[in-house]
Order: structure tokens, then C-alpha cells, then sequence
């Protein structure tokens, strides 16, 4: 699962905290640079710490402000929002974050921002595993053992071991936990089938 690279401007402490504990029980791997006033130079802090997520309180950058995009490198702008937001400025960003909603929906919020981000990035980490290697990663989703997995697939538990340790290292997802939301966030098990 790919490191998630966080920009968040918003004053409130409670909600930069939340959000991180939010990303945290949801075992999304992330770093979180954090702006607590005012930003009057966003294409600066944006080269300084490269995001490839901004969450923004809309009220910390100014009604005038132009979110930079560039082709090379995709940044997801979200707004960090409490309540209605004026239609000009809301659609300036790709997301919008209600801050006053429930756990359920905010996840669901935080999944499509990071399948956005991911894009391009969620095909090539896919690709980086063999077919076998995927069909493996699939079934320990599943919650299938090492030998329920050889059996299934006609292959030696040393066998299943040895791939397994190779998704690991490729992923950089040490858990089954890890390595199930990598499955579902890559399209490899639906949520449905993770029981």
C-alpha cells in the first residue's frame, strides 16, 4: 500500500487529529504535514512538502486563490468543510470532507480520495505482483490459511510462504489486515467478498 503524503491547513487541532485517527483505525499508511494559519504562498508549501493530498479549510487560503495543477504530478485538493459552502469556492476542489458527518461516512469520503489519488499509481503497484502473486494475496484476503491456499492452488506451503513473503516485501504491508485493505482498495477482492 502505498504511503499516503497528507497537506492539511486548518486551524483546529481536534480536527487534524481526528482525521489522522480516522486514517490511522482505516490502516492507511500516511504522513501528515500540518499548516495552522493562514497560507498566502499554497504553490510554495506545496513544493516544500509534496502532498498528493490537500485538505483544506477553505476559509484558511483566501476566496481569490487559484489551486495550482500540474500535469506531472496529481494533487488531490479536498475541502475541509462544516456546513454549506459557497458554489464558486467548492468547485475549486475535487472533495469535499463534512466534517460534522458520521465515522462510516467520512471513511467512505477518505476511499474515494484515496482511489483518486492513487489513479495511475494503484495499476503500476498491481502490476508489480505476478498473476500468482495476486491470486495468493486474494485468497489471504480471504482469510484463507497457508496450507488452505496450497491446497486450493496445487501448490507446497513452502511455495505459498515463499510468495507470500514476496508480496510483503514488494508492498511494504507486513499484516493480513494491511494486505486485505491493499486487496480491496485495488480492486482485487470486492468489500462484499471480505468476510
Amino acid at each position: 500500500m502505498q504511503r499516503l503524503s497528507i497537506l492539511i491547513i486548518e486551524q483546529s487541532f481536534i480536527i487534524r487529529e481526528g482525521i489522522k485517527t480516522l486514517l490511522s483505525q482505516m490502516n492507511q499508511p500516511f504522513s501528515m504535514e500540518e499548516v495552522d494559519e493562514f497560507v498566502i504562498d499554497l504553490p510554495k508549501l506545496l513544493r516544500k512538502t509534496k502532498p498528493n493530498l490537500v485538505l483544506i479549510n477553505p476559509k484558511y487560503i483566501g476566496t481569490d486563490i487559484v489551486l495550482p495543477r500540474t500535469n506531472n504530478s496529481k494533487i488531490i485538493f479536498a475541502a475541509i468543510l462544516q456546513g454549506e459552502i459557497e458554489p464558486n469556492i467548492k468547485s475549486k476542489f475535487e472533495c469535499c470532507l463534512q466534517i460534522d458527518a458520521d465515522k462510516q461516512t467520512l471513511s467512505k469520503q477518505f476511499e474515494e480520495m484515496i482511489e483518486k489519488g492513487a489513479g495511475k499509481k494503484k495499476i503500476q503497484q498491481n502490476s508489480t505482483l505476478s498473476e500468482r502473486e495476486i491470486s495468493i494475496l486474494k485468497l489471504v484476503a480471504l482469510g484463507l490459511t497457508n496450507n488452505d491456499i496450497g491446497e486450493k492452488l496445487y501448490i507446497s506451503t513452502h511455495t505459498v510462504m515463499t510468495h507470500r513473503k514476496n508480496i510483503t516485501r514488494k508492498l511494504g504491508i507486513k499484516t493480513v489486515s494491511g494486505l486485505t485493505v491493499f486487496a480491496i482498495l485495488n480492486n482485487i477482492i470486492k468489500a462484499e467478498e471480505y468476510r
